[in-house]
């Protein structure tokens, strides 16, 4: 029975005063308990306004907190409630991020979502801007107004997607996992919408915006990376970025490659890859069935000589 039904039933006299004050304690112990449970988060705050729930990230080891975020009825996978869930979120992988930024920097994140780490990478740069780029319109809003929430002037958002050409192509949503929207059909569930987004890339972009520099690249697209990076080879090359990126093997294999391929790829622009060790990084040339993780750092032994020195285990 919800909050409105057990209203009713007392408006409609058909429980008692007692028994209505009784049974709303009853919801009332539950945010109680959302109190406690709390301290075991790296959420620190849920505010309920105005018909809506926001949740507040807590301070870190790796980034200050303080980042609000609207939540979903519907999307039981949104970032803020993972974090509420399982008390924190990716954060070994979250702490080299943030480690590997440095105040001064440009940031592209390529699949923003709903802006987690559009936000908090935002909040630690002092002189430097975040580009959130998201292509799916019902997730752009949700990023758009998350940004607005937390009133950061240094992120510049856009509605479209990067890949390896300019081009309209088909995307697939679902409202009930939007966090999963891809290029390809990677969960062909049931709720699946299509929908049509244009496209950019990486190169092109920067050129167009005339943007000096690009520092650090966040990519997590949903098996659709390594188009990003074939479209990103100028910028690759020239700018030496450090990379961020997700590599599942079965969200890849719906593009036709495999994980390798992309490391290669990024050997022959003279990048090695990582993937993090505790509060280190570890080098990996190949990713096979034994392979556990799923995100990889990509840095390059000329430009980030520094940070190899200091990080690589």
């Amino acid at each position: 029975m919800s909050l409105k039904e057990t209203r009713e039933l007392y408006i409609n006299k058909q429980i008692s005063k007692a028994e209505y004050i009784n049974k709303m304690h009853e919801f009332h112990l539950l945010q109680f308990e959302y109190a406690d449970f709390l301290s075991q988060t790296d959420i620190c705050k849920i505010t309920l306004e105005g018909g809506k729930m926001i949740m507040t990230s807590g301070a870190t080891s790796y980034h200050p907190g303080g980042i609000s975020f609207y939540c979903d009825r519907i999307d039981n996978r949104e970032t803020p409630i993972e974090t509420f869930n399982f008390g924190t979120y990716e954060p070994e992988d979250s702490a080299m991020l943030y480690a590997l930024i440095e105040k001064n920097y440009t940031v592209l994140d390529i699949g923003g979502n709903i802006g987690w780490y559009t936000n908090h990478i935002a909040a630690i740069l002092s002189d430097g801007k975040v580009f959130g780029i998201e292509p799916i319109p019902e997730t752009f809003a949700k990023l758009s107004n998350n940004v607005a929430l937390n009133g950061f002037g240094n992120i510049k958002l856009e509605n479209f997607a990067f890949s390896d050409k300019k081009d309209k192509i088909k995307f697939y949503y679902s409202p009930l996992m939007p966090g999963a929207s891809s290029a390809a059909n990677i969960t062909e569930n049931s709720e699946i919408q299509e929908l049509e987004c244009i496209t950019n890339t990486v190169d092109a972009y920067v050129e167009e915006n005339n943007i000096d520099k690009i520092d650090f690249i966040k990519c997590d697209v949903e098996g659709a990376e390594f188009m990003v990076f074939k479209g990103a080879k100028d910028i690759l090359s020239q700018h030496k970025p450090v990379v961020f990126a997700e590599m599942l093997r079965k969200w890849a294999a719906k593009f036709g490659y495999h994980p390798n391929d992309m490391i290669a790829y990024f050997n022959t622009l003279g990048y090695n890859c990582y993937v993090t060790d505790k509060d280190k990084l570890k080098a990996i040339r190949i990713v096979d069935e034994h392979t556990v993780e799923t995100n990889y750092f990509f840095l390059h032994p000329g430009a980030h000589a520094e940070k190899i020195n200091k990080l690589v285990v």
